[in-house]
């Protein structure tokens, strides 16, 4: 009573856990440690802790997907034969399978249908608590030049005030994002600056005071960039509020993850001719636990990596 508080086991460990990241990193170009880093942290691994569930709305991802996942999120190439240096879509591609995450022309449509996707599971959450009304999907904000198109509007039961959201996901692979790997490994850099880029895109076109503006935005990889995370945790908190946001957060996590499986199946069948990889056959070919060994290591406190891949991933295909 009145002494200095203890500190907690999480608190104990990050300097054991922030020795053992920095031994591994020293070891990867700036191109993997950012893939590494994009994995760790804000929510990125919510996706391997999501019990499958059947149908569109559910959290299963399919054998042949979740193992193509597993590879990116593992940073090991998506298949065994390399892509063309040159993708059809006229960018460069690189073996890890990342263009098709977010540069590939060729993938358009698919991008567009899982940000329409991300935008209605939040509309759903937010539907779904007593703290909020007249939930929209892509109302329209007038103003002098033109008009936004936000892709939500909810009103708050309790004050009355009108929040506007625009979602994106974002790509922690560009030369910036890269370069502030090596700095802050930790810091969702990319979903940092698409919030801030939102928010000055709002900034004095809402229509009144009682009207206010939040991103919402995730990296590619998964990570929740922290504006979002905190109206996240304002908007759907309190203890009877915490089950509906961590369900929608993994929703989130799962739909990102499987459209990237998708992204990269359909990426090196259309772009390069290579043919996709059916639900029997495993992806790439096998990652073995040599392989596993000298990426996983002893990364203890980096997450459920080593139990979740002891226990799925190292059976044979």
């Amino acid at each position: 009573m009145g002494g200095e508080a203890r500190a907690s086991q999480r608190d104990l460990s990050r300097p054991a856990h922030a020795a053992a990241r920095a031994r591994i990193y020293a070891e990867l170009s700036l191109w993997r440690r950012a893939g590494m880093a994009a994995c760790q942290g804000g929510g990125a691994a919510l996706w391997l802790s999501a019990l499958p569930t059947p149908g569109v709305t559910g959290t299963f991802i399919p054998g042949a997907a979740m193992r193509a996942a597993v590879r990116l999120w593992l940073g090991a190439p998506p298949r065994s034969v390399p892509p063309a240096p040159l993708c059809r879509c006229g960018r460069g591609a690189d073996a890890d399978g990342r263009h098709f995450l977010s540069a590939c022309g060729e993938q358009t449509s698919l991008h567009t249908r899982l940000h329409h996707h991300l935008v209605h599971l939040v509309a759903e959450a937010l539907r779904a608590s007593p703290s909020w009304t007249d939930v929209q999907v892509e109302a329209v904000v007038a103003r002098g030049r033109g008009a936004l198109r936000p892709d939500l509007r909810a009103t708050h039961a309790a004050s009355g005030v009108v929040v506007w959201g625009d979602a994106s996901v974002s790509a922690p692979f560009t030369d910036a994002t890269v370069a502030m790997a090596a700095v802050a490994p930790l810091r969702a850099a990319a979903a940092v600056a698409r919030e801030a880029l939102k928010a000055s895109k709002y900034d004095g076109a809402l229509p009144a005071t009682t009207h206010t503006f939040t991103p919402l935005v995730w990296e590619a990889f998964g990570r929740i960039g922290p504006a979002t995370s905190r109206w996240l945790r304002d908007s759907l908190g309190g203890p009877d509020r915490s089950g509906v946001r961590a369900t929608l957060l993994r929703r989130v996590s799962v739909a990102l993850w499987r459209s990237h499986a998708r992204a990269v199946s359909v990426g090196y069948s259309r772009c390069f001719g290579i043919p996709v990889v059916g639900e029997n056959s495993v992806a790439g070919g096998p990652l073995g636990a040599v392989y596993v060994a000298g990426r996983v290591g002893d990364w203890g406190g980096f997450g459920p990596r080593r139990s979740w891949l002891g226990r799925v991933y190292l059976r044979p295909g």
